[in-house]
């Protein structure tokens, strides 16, 4: 007999009368078989044994818990109950003596049921306590489990569940909270109880709690800004008013945070976002306050608001789309400006409150705070009115959260579809570019532009835009129809530049008038938007007076300095007038602007009934009482009045309703408005609810309301009801009346909430005088819908034209078809219509390609007439299948969406063949709505349909158009955006738990394949699914579906999880991997990735940081949040809440589907302007642009269609590259624009009739004048310029320095192309940069890939600039396919290239070429910014490269060369041990394998006294057979000697000479020795070069090289390296080499590199320059000088104290020679410019070489400058330092008279311990003086340079920095000539100090 045993732990909280202590509530279950066995008793044993240890690890006597213990099988038995024991001992014992229960059936779910009942069922008081169940299981359960434990988890019980025997670990994590679920062997069971503890223990710490909820939702970070210099007791007012705010926020670190900046004349971050996020620690900051004194500087404590308050490291989660909000308190006026450091707050995304006290400025409380200024500045008298302020200005702070939160993108979408039904509109956009505005002005209108022009659906035939730019002249930027899609015209506006000048406005507007002229459109509206910022100097009423004859609608938007009388003028009426303060708030009006234009269309077939409900409670008073009538009155003059369009009725409230009028009433304006005059006020309480029953029946027939018309109540109200008003409000809604809620501060909001059912309904105002401001909103909003058209169907009507029809029957019908078609966006790529009518037969109107404008559509409709006969509509059908054929119009293959409407009003006379036709028609897709009239047959309408909720059915003809909304609404469903287009990888994660109920589930499931098929018939987009719950689930990868089928069956077969537990933060975690290649994500292949997640109901688990870890790998999220959802948890997991939405319940999916799709396709562009030029020099007057150059001609509209089209770059995903070109050509008879265009079109024609003037020239001014094109100043912009060019004409080194200078300015690139009959072509490449590492590769015209070639070049520019990438890897191009069949031949005239024509239909494949060469996937990613200077950024971390997603080392392109030690010591086994490092260095590296600069090229050389050659860098792309060669590499005896210095040299001078050039290529040389270095002097001559050349030496030693070691302390960079290899064990060795050097990573550098550098005895240098600033250098090569010279100084650690300290170095500077010197005269031959002791810090020394060192241009006199700097410089200066040095920059040759004191005094000084450096600059010099003059060994003290250019200079820099570590130690020989060279010194340095010793004592 089997006997069931199953145990239940109940522990229960107790408090003790000291303290609140959290608890825990456990419940345990345990089951097992027993059947008397063996087995089963130990079974029971190990179960009573774990129970026993958990009882007595649980700290039961905290007085925490108290404990009960069931048994059940098929019933529960309690074997004691909570109150039985309070000890544990007798606890122990009572299990010790339990017996199992015997018999029955094991049904858990009941017994889960029972303890619910008993112990969970009610709520446990307090929030923070746990309550924990844990189940043992040994079977499964008999009954069903899931019900109960999702009643526990909904109570919040927590589950643990374990399992043994034969327990089903699918129920255990049903059952667990996860991931608290285990499977175990019986034996294992006690000591798990251990584990079980710990997790108990856990939750007791709230390990795993579930998060703070924020009231309200509300989430934001507020920084107050407090102005502290006022009296103690104005300053206690304030306190009090900031701790009233304070105390009534939720202020909690995931809520809302605060910050706060006290100042007068200083500033004081006194709290920052992040750091106190406590309420009782802000409030106590607050109380510590004090007043201060002082002027008030405003402007500073705004600025240090935003850079030490709104930054990320200070808290601000303005990344996650967190409200940033700033409140400033002053009561006076600022010492300093406050409007710049305001708009730049502003900018940077803070919205801005003013609160001014006293005799604070209200002018600068209005340039401080955002727009507009009623809504954000306060004024208040005295510091005592804050306090009643505080509940106001609260209400402002949450009003402003809440919108932004909930209502902003709702009323955003409501605006762009209201703005649909503006179908056609000519808009021009006159606009300022007069000098008054800055580059962040400029940028932020066409901000504005951009935005406004997004709004409308532009085409055409649809709304068309020009742009016009004035200041004292006028440019027309683009015509009305120059661009026919948004996106481009949106391209438009970004390329325009500002041209500068005066402000001449009335110039403008007469203009203006012929474009509006020429471009006119029978009954199309037209509208000028003008913007300008400042005073126009001509008038400007009469030109604006003639532009509003001709009917052009003018808005006029003044900024900053404009003239509001003006702006009057220019406009006529004052709605139309707009004024905001600064650039960065024209966002804040452009609504309204765009609203304006949109309202007349959007409202002129607008039919409605409209009650006001009027609240005149005592609370309103009667003067807002005559306010609110006010603006009600204004609402109706706004409206469209007539019984057939709006009617109006008005009811006022109090304690209870009174009606005014009734919707019939009045059908004029006049008599509406009369009567809302007469209206007096109740004047009693407020009972809303009461009201809202009232309204019903006005809303009826009987109260003058009309069928199917759109009904709306707008209440008013000032106060808070005193009855319900959710029910009542419901019931309207209920019944289809739409509710607006209009109410001021004292409303209740949540009431208002309550009765709109929507937040964007709801217009809560702080006052009566404001509301004025929301009319427009909320007539605009009546007017809009929620589907405005039909975006993308193919439509085919089937109409009954049968006798039973009379003529005005029919016209009602063809009137219903005309309104559907009104309703819808017609034209090739929208809605199609074709259209067939029948009666015994079928007869086509027209096919869906016939008409592609509503017009042609319309009239055609219009024309037809009926046929009379009977009904035949299986026949019709069958005829209509036709129409859906490709042939005919149809776009099924291209996914759009079918449709079939039929309208009949009888009873078909085939009815017998109805059910197959519609079977078969809607099998192939075609959706069927069928419309009934009359006499139609209802059966026969599903039966066509097949399904009720498409069949529709009118009693009358004249009751069709009552079926036009429900009509397009359900068309609207299924229609869809040109998803298509897309290419993304979209994953799909949505909330799959048991929560949401299997309808709702599927419905989900069908919105997704909704969403996503249309991309799917693409092939453009990957699809992935992911559910999650407690788990996280993946359902499948991203892939590509090949057919929309394969794709629904994958998605109608998803399971939901089970539970009830959603942890959202876990699923975006997991979901972050299933972006990865390996997965099937292209992030690599720049391919947008998304990630759309489907929330239903709230969860308290916060996911912001794991979504902003999503986020910046480069996802962009949308969330959708489906019923009650925390919306600003929505907003934090997108990070904007322009990617949120929010619906009811799950049927409200499909509204949404269309704004989706469109926020998804929205593009990002990085943008680059590039310049061309043309140097012609063999042209003559009177040649046209292209005489003599046929290639050029005939490669240059391909040229510039290739400059015109640069491809994505890498760094943002899906982000796309705009370009745009300019052409400079001064040397033509008329002057060619140098306007930069995004049409090639614009460009050829602007060069097709050019005739040259004079031939022109590549010289310095030329490359000046390409540059003076890029006037606008957008560092985000990148410049390129572009030269085909038949040869320099100028000194090659100007020109290089204009390159180089260029470069420094901004310039990202310059390319040459050499032309035919080009010179010196290698000239041409001196001059350019920006090719990356194919700077050697010269462009020829001849090139038959020449536009390829740039395009590419082009790219790289675009990515390295755009990106900061070195690079962009494309694979090398495969090889010629086979030759295609002979086109048509087509003349076309040489000087047009036409703009690109529309897509043609999809051509057949061609023949398979030959494949090329497999290109490497790259992405170069940005690491970090360090810092910023000004605008430009300075990148510090530069890149590094991912090779298909992973890094691979080395992570930079490198050079390795392996140098062999094969000297006589040398034996068999080392030679071995070096050939197995290397080999085994080179096994793991990545090669090089192609002409991708990726990868490790590999070189090795052997050497004893001498180095050879062994394998070169190009010898080997493939690593294998590397791999071979270093494997031959063969062991040979030499008798030679070791010279490593010499080898290490050899390397840098030539095995690294011609080897790939570029700023992040490493250069490392491996050099194996065995034994110490002979040569001292030639080891540190070798790390002066490679110092200078880059070079990074790693010396892998197998014996001790002191020499090496000592010199290697000297390098610079930290990184020479001396790996000691002892005894053969290399493993620690080579890892240091592998981390440290081959894979290091400068931007993430391993800890295990860093080791301290062992410091060095220092010794401090007096350092002198001797300038050569003679007339052989040219003034750009003395500013290069200088700046080498300014870098130079630091190098030196310069003296504080330089006069009397013997601490730091020391540094002078002598030029030579002064223009009036001549020898003899006793004039001295030099200037002084500074000695030793003049200054105590680089950056003074540094000022002075930039600023004040000047160019003499007399004679050189090295030798003199020399004598006289020692006499004058160094023998002046107190306390010598113990170095000395002399570093003599030579331009040339010495004057000839100082040549023999040269000698002389250069001798004395190396006697005399100086060491003398000389850097030799051009290439006029004496090698013999140069030798004489420096010191020795000539190697370490002469640099000679072939030009002043510099990366030379850059070399000397990198040499000069070891040197002077060297001099500093004690491997410097300067001081020790006599001891190091005795002979000399006898012979040599005796004689000269002994006879000559007068000339230096």
């Amino acid at each position: 007999m089997k006997m069931l045993l199953a145990l239940f732990f109940i522990l229960f909280e107790t408090h003790t009368s000291a303290s609140q202590n959290t608890g825990i509530l456990l419940s345990l279950f345990l089951n097992a078989i027993l059947n008397g066995g063996k087995k089963s008793n130990d079974v029971f044993l190990y179960m009573k044994d774990f129970i026993s240890k958990l009882i007595y690890d649980l700290p039961l006597e905290s007085n925490q818990y108290r404990l009960a213990l069931v048994q059940y099988n098929y019933d529960v038995h309690e074997e004691f109950e909570l109150d039985t024991y309070k000890r544990k001992e007798h606890m122990l014992m009572h299990v010790q003596e339990m017996q199992a229960v015997q018999d029955g059936p094991l049904k858990t779910g009941n017994a889960l049921r029972y303890i619910y009942e008993r112990y969970f069922k009610e709520p446990v008081n307090g929030a923070d306590r746990n309550r924990v169940l844990v189940v043992l299981s040994s079977l499964p359960s008999g009954d069903d489990v899931e019900e109960p434990v999702k009643m526990l988890q909904d109570n919040g019980v927590k589950v643990i569940a374990l399992g043994i025997y034969e327990a089903l670990i699918q129920e255990l994590t049903l059952i667990a909270t996860q991931p608290f679920s285990y499977f175990l062997k019986e034996w294992d069971l006690p000591m798990f109880s251990k584990n079980v503890s710990n997790i108990i223990a856990e939750f007791q710490m709230d390990s795993i709690t579930e998060v703070e909820v924020c009231d309200g939702d509300l989430v934001a970070d507020i920084a107050f800004i407090v102005d502290r210099g006022t009296s103690k007791s104005n300053f206690e007012e304030l306190k009090k008013f900031l701790q009233n705010l304070t105390s009534s926020f939720d202020l909690k670190e995931n809520c809302v945070r605060i910050g706060l900046v006290m100042y007068t004349d200083g500033q004081e971050v006194a709290s920052h976002l992040n750091t106190d996020t406590n309420k009782d620690e802000i409030l106590q900051i607050i109380k510590d306050l004090s007043a201060g004194s002082g002027k008030a500087y405003t402007g500073a404590a705004i600025n240090v608001t935003r850079l030490k308050l709104f930054t990320e490291s200070a808290g601000s989660r303005k990344k996650q789309g967190v409200e940033q909000i700033a409140v400033l308190i002053t009561h006076r006026r600022s010492q300093d400006n406050v409007t710049d450091v305001a708009t730049a707050l502003r900018r940077s995304g803070v919205t801005v409150f003013a609160i001014g006290v006293e005799d604070a400025s209200d002018q600068q409380l209005v340039q401080i705070a955002s727009y507009p200024q009623e809504q954000y500045v306060t004024n208040l008298k005295v510091f005592s009115d804050l306090q009643t302020q505080s509940t106001i200005f609260r209400k402002k702070l949450l009003n402003q959260i809440q919108n932004e939160l909930y209502v902003q993108s709702e009323r955003k979408e409501i605006l762009k579809t209201g703005c649909l039904d503006t179908e056609a509109a000519d808009i021009y956009l006159l606009v300022d570019g007069s000098s008054s505005l800055n580059y962040l002005d400029f940028v932020d209108m066409k901000r504005f532009l951009k935005e406004m022009v997004s709004l409308f659906d532009i085409g055409i035939s649809k709304v068309r835009f020009g742009l016009v730019q004035f200041s004292h002249v006028n440019e027309l930027e683009f015509k009305l129809d120059k661009y026919t899609s948004t996106s481009d015209v949106i391209k438009a506006i970004e390329n325009f530049r500002q041209m500068g000048g005066n402000t001449h406005t009335g110039a403008a507007l007469a203009y203006m008038k012929p474009l509006f002229q020429e471009a006119k459109r029978p009954a199309v509206p037209c509208h000028l938007v003008v913007l300008t910022d400042g005073e126009s100097q001509d008038s400007v009423k009469e030109s604006a007076m003639k532009l509003r004859e001709d009917q052009i609608n003018i808005y006029a938007i003044g900024v900053r300095g404009a003239n509001t009388t003006q702006l009057y003028e220019i406009a006529g009426v004052k709605n139309r007038v707009y004024f905001v303060h600064n650039f960065d708030l024209l966002k804040d009006i452009k609504n309204e602007i765009v609203q304006e234009i949109c309202t007349k269309e959007a409202c002129k077939e607008m039919k409605a009934d409209v009650m006001f409900l009027l609240d005149s409670s005592s609370s309103i008073g009667d003067e807002n009482f005559q306010k609110m009538k006010n603006f009600t009155q204004e609402l109706v003059n706004m409206i469209y009045v007539s019984a057939d369009r709006m009617q109006i009725g008005v009811v006022q409230f109090s304690h209870e309703p009174k009606e005014e009028f009734k919707l019939n009433t009045y059908s004029t304006k006049r008599d509406i408005l009369s009567a809302i005059d007469g209206i007096s006020p109740l004047q009693s309480t407020t009972l809303t609810g009461e009201a809202l029953k009232f309204m019903l029946k006005y809303f009826q027939a009987s109260g003058g309301s009309r069928h199917a018309v759109k009904k709306v109540l707008i209440l008013i109200t000032d106060g808070e009801s005193q009855d319900e008003v959710e029910a009542p409000a419901r019931v309207l809604r209920h019944e289809g009346i739409i509710i607006y809620s209009v109410g001021v501060f004292n409303a209740n909001k949540t009431q208002l909430e309550e009765i709109s059912g929507k937040r964007e309904r709801v217009f809560y105002v702080e006052n009566f005088d404001i509301l004025r401001q929301i009319n427009s909103d909320l007539i605009f909003e009546m007017c809009t819908s929620q589907c405005e058209r039909v975006e993308r169907l193919d439509v085919v009507f089937v109409m009954d034209s049968s006798g039973s029809i009379n003529s005005l029957q029919y016209q009602a019908m063809k009137n219903f078809t005309i309104t559907l078609v009104q309703q819808s966006n017609v034209g090739p790529d929208g809605v199609q219509f074709g259209a067939l009518k029948y009666s015994d037969e079928p007869v086509e109107l027209f096919y869906l390609n016939k008409y592609t404008t509503k017009l042609g559509i319309t009239e055609a409709i219009k024309r037809d007439y009926p046929l009379g006969q009977r009904t035949y509509t299986a026949k019709a059908l069958i005829h209509s299948e036709m129409f859906f054929t490709e042939q005919h119009g149809s776009r099924k293959s291209k996914g759009v969406p079918q449709v079939l409407i039929v309208i009949t009003d009888g009873i078909s006379h085939d009815t017998d063949m109805l059910d197959d036709v519609s079977q078969r028609l809607r099998n192939k897709g075609i959706t069927i709505y069928a419309v009934g009239v009359e006499k139609a047959n209802r059966n026969e309408l599903v039966t066509m349909a097949g399904s009720e909720d498409k069949c529709f059915y009118v009693d009358t003809f004249e009751g069709l158009e009552t079926l036009t909304a429900n009509i397009i609404d359900n068309m609207c469903d299924i229609s869809f955006c040109v998803i298509s287009k897309l290419k993304a990888d979209v994953i799909f994660l949505m909330d799959g738990s048991r929560n949401i109920d299997e309808e709702n589930f599927r419905i989900m499931k069908d919105f997704v394949t909704s969403v996503i098929s249309p991309a799917v018939i693409a092939q453009n987009t990957k699809i992935g699914f992911a559910l999650y719950g407690g788990v996280y689930k993946e359902e499948f990868n991203l892939g590509i579906f090949p057919n929309r089928s394969e794709l629904e069956f994958k998605i109608q077969n998803i399971k939901q999880i089970k539970g009830h537990q959603s942890n959202i933060e876990n699923a975006l975690e997991k979901v972050k991997l299933s972006f990865q290649p390996e997965k099937g994500s292209r992030i690599h292949e720049n391919v947008q990735q998304i990630l759309v997640v489907i929330m239903a109901g709230r969860t308290t688990i916060r996911a912001a940081r794991a979504a902003e870890s999503l986020r910046k790998k480069g996802v962009d999220i949308y969330t959708i949040g489906v019923g009650n959802v925390d919306q600003s948890q929505l907003t934090q997991i997108t990070g904007s809440s322009s990617r949120k939405y929010v619906v009811d319940d799950f049927s409200n999916l499909k509204t949404i589907k269309k704004r989706l799709v469109d926020v998804i396709c929205e593009d990002m562009a990085c943008f680059v302007d590039i310049t061309v030029g043309f140097d012609i020099s063999s042209q003559t007057e009177g040649h046209h642009l292209f005489h003599g150059q046929t290639k050029l001609e005939k490669h240059f509209p391909e040229i510039l269609q290739a400059l015109l089209s640069v491809r994505d770059v890498s760094c943002i995903v899906g982000s796309k590259a705009q370009s745009s070109v300019a052409v400079q050509v001064k040397n033509t008879v008329t002057p060619i624009s140098t306007k930069f265009y995004i049409d090639s079109e614009s460009i050829w024609h602007n060069l097709s009739n050019a005739v040259i003037k004079r031939p022109s020239q590549l010289n310095v001014e030329f490359l000046q004048s390409l540059w003076e094109t890029f006037e606008d100043k957008d560092e985000t912009r990148q410049k390129v310029l572009l030269v085909f060019s038949d040869g320099v004409d100028d000194d090659l080194e100007a020109l290089e320095q204009k390159s180089e200078e260029l470069k420094k300015k901004g310039l990202g690139g310059l390319l040459t192309v050499a032309l035919e009959g080009a010179s010196n072509i290698q000239n041409l490449l001196s001059i350019e940069f920006g090719k990356g590492f194919e700077y050697g590769t010269h462009l020829d015209i001849g090139m038959r890939d020449i536009a390829s070639r740039l395009s590419k070049f082009l790219n790289n520019i675009a990515e390295r600039t755009c990106c900061c990438s070195s690079c962009k890897c494309i694979g090398e191009e495969g090889g010629i396919g086979d030759r295609g069949k002979q086109g048509i031949r087509v003349r076309i005239h040489p000087s047009f290239v036409g703009s690109r024509g529309p897509l043609g239909p999809q051509g057949q494949q061609g023949s398979m070429g030959c494949p090329g060469k497999r290109g490497l996937k790259l992405l170069c990613a940005l690491l970090s910014v360090s810092k910023m200077q000004g605008n430009k950024i300075i990148w510090e971390c530069f890149l590094f490269f991912f090779f298909l997603g992973k890094p691979r080392c080395p992570l930079y392109p490198t050079e390795l060369v392996f140098a062999l030690d094969v000297s006589r010591t040398l034996t068999p086994e080392t030679f071995e041990l070096m050939r197995k490092i290397m080999i085994e260095i080179v096994s793991e590296a990545r090669i090089r394998d192609s002409n991708c600069p990726v990868g490790a090229r590999v070189a090795v050389v052997s050497y004893n006294l001498v180095t050879h050659h062994l394998i070169r860098f190009s010898e080997f792309q493939n690593k294998n057979k590397l791999l071979e060669a270093l494997e031959s590499i063969s062991y040979q005896r030499s008798s030679s000697g070791r010279d490593t210095g010499g080898a290490m040299r050899f390397i840098t001078r030539n095995v690294f000479k011609r080897t790939l050039q570029g700023p992040h290529v490493r250069k490392i040389a491996v050099v194996f020795s065995h034994g110490p270095a002979t040569d001292a002097s030639s080891v540190k001559q070798a790390v002066l070069e490679m110092s200078a050349e880059e070079v990074l030496p790693v010396v892998i030693a197998f014996e001790n090289t002191p020499h090496i070691l000592q010199a290697f302390l000297m390098g610079d960079s930290g990184l020479f390296e001396v790996l000691n290899v002892h005894d053969g064990h290399y493993n620690e060795a080579l890892k240091r080499f592998q981390v440290c050097t081959l894979c290091y990573d400068i931007c993430k550098p391993d800890a295990f590199c860093e080791h301290p550098r062992p410091s060095l005895p220092r010794e401090y240098i007096d350092a002198a320059f001797i300038l050569d600033s003679s007339q052989k250098i040219s003034g750009a090569e003395f500013e290069q000088i200088k700046d080498f010279m300014s870098k130079a100084v630091t190098a030196f650690n310069i003296s504080l104290d330089p006069k009397t300290s013997v601490v730091g170095d020391r540094i002078a500077v002598v030029s030579h020679a002064l223009p009036d010197f001549k020898a003899g005269t006793g004039k001295r031959p030099v200037k002084k410019e500074f000695d030793f002791v003049t200054y105590r810090s680089k950056d003074r020394i540094r000022r002075y070489i930039e600023e004040s060192l000047q160019q003499l241009n007399g004679e050189a006199v090295v030798g003199s400058a020399m004598q006289w700097t020692i006499a004058n410089i160094f023998s002046a200066a107190p306390n010598p330092r113990p170095r000395k040095v002399i570093i003599i920059i030579s331009a040339g040759k010495t004057s000839q008279w100082d040549k023999e004191i040269l000698k002389k005094v250069s001798l004395r000084a190396k006697c005399q311990g100086y060491a003398l450096l000389v850097i030799s600059v051009g290439k006029s010099y004496d090698r013999n003086e140069l030798e004489e003059l420096a010191s020795t060994p000539l190697e370490e003290h002469l640099v000679q340079l072939g030009r002043i250019h510099k990366p030379e200079l850059d070399y000397v820099m990198r040499f000069l920095k070891p040197f002077i570590r060297f001099l500093r130690s004690k491997l410097s020989h300067h001081r020790l000539w006599f001891f190091l060279f005795p002979c000399e010194f006898s012979i040599i340095c005796k004689k000269h100090w002994i006879d000559k010793v007068g000339v230096y004592s």
